[in-house]
């Protein structure tokens, strides 16, 4: 193989691995807005144990709201997947929600696991095509 077809391939490998990277990349911000989110959710929950009947501002969505009155605040509606949603007890939910962070943890810590090897992998890509430029 010349220099030549060395360095196109050394640069094909280089472009699959970044673009491997930055896909992992996309993949940690959305953890991390899931993450942010059922955290979120967690500090909501966890302030209804404080809370008693009383009128409250219900999302609609698109900025929409509609005024309505919580009136159990013990028992919380859980999305459990494809459209269903069960209820459960506040203290069973906020179980539920850190199973669910843990898991995303966990899956964030394996991202940056991977994209440090990417990165690995990347510097040592330009080396070899630093080389073979010379």
């Amino acid at each position: 193989m010349t220099k030549k077809e060395d360095l196109q391939k050394k640069l094909i490998e280089f472009q699959i691995l970044d673009a491997n990277f930055k896909m992992l990349q996309e993949r940690a911000e959305i953890l991390n807005k899931k993450l942010e989110e059922l955290q979120k959710t967690g500090v909501a929950i966890e302030e209804l144990k404080t809370t008693k009947p009383e009128k409250a501002l219900i999302p609609l969505g698109s900025g929409n709201f509609v005024y309505g009155e919580i009136e159990n605040c013990d028992e919380i509606i859980v999305g459990v997947g494809n459209g269903v949603a069960i209820k459960k007890k506040r203290e069973e939910a906020l179980k539920n929600l850190d199973s669910r962070i843990k898991e995303i943890e966990k899956d964030m810590n394996d991202i940056i696991k991977q994209s440090s090897a990417f990165v690995i992998q990347l510097e040592k890509v330009q080396q070899e095509i630093e080389k073979l430029q010379k």
